[in-house]
């Protein structure tokens, strides 16, 4: 099966004087076979951009059969109820309610398609890779929030184990050729020095 993965809506960080004022996540679409995955909702302030990206896929929510939440923060499933017909994952960790599948150890989502623990954001964040024909993705979630987490090899801002982000981030920079991270557009992985 021949997998795919597209943003259908860059999220981005707002911050003035160092202090965070935004957070809207980046939403990712896995396409592959007959099945429509959607890696994080992003915020309701991009609700109408999720819906046109989307769209120009000539999707819409109802086309979409699962969806992965990275982690629980509102700025990653602010839209999760456009999509009553997926089945919803999070990890269990993250203590989802009742309209979550409860995700407990690594699994194939589908074939090409994995869902990995990369705590350190949160105890339950988790990352999702994707074998594509144009490399391996790793849709990181917060455990990259952006690239420049990447380029200064910096924990998360916002962590409840610094120690744990890094081995997150090493685990992922180590098996990636294109991070998705939570906030932003993919990027391609070169590790400057550092040890796959």
């Amino acid at each position: 099966m021949v997998m795919s993965v597209e943003v259908v809506c860059e999220g981005y960080l707002l911050r003035e004087n160092g202090v965070l004022r935004e957070a809207h996540s980046t939403s990712s679409l896995i396409v592959g076979g007959s099945h429509n995955v959607l890696v994080d909702t992003s915020s309701r302030h991009l609700r109408d951009h999720l819906i046109s990206g989307l769209r120009s896929r000539n999707l819409g929510p109802q086309d979409i059969d699962m969806l992965v939440c990275t982690h629980l923060h509102s700025d990653h499933v602010g839209n999760n109820d456009l999509f009553p017909n997926a089945i919803w994952y999070a990890r269990a960790e993250e203590g989802p309610g009742p309209f979550y599948r409860s995700i407990r150890s690594e699994l194939e989502l589908i074939p090409g398609v994995q869902l990995i623990h990369t705590p350190g954001h949160t105890r339950g964040s988790m990352s999702v890779v994707v074998d594509t024909p144009a490399g391996r993705y790793v849709i990181a979630g917060d455990a990259f929030p952006t690239k420049d987490n990447f380029d200064k090899w910096v924990a998360p801002g916002i962590n409840y184990d610094e120690t744990a982000a890094i081995k997150s981030m090493k685990r992922i920079a180590c098996s990636a050729d294109l991070i998705v991270p939570g906030h932003g557009a993919p990027f391609p992985v070169e590790l400057n020095g550092r040890q796959r």
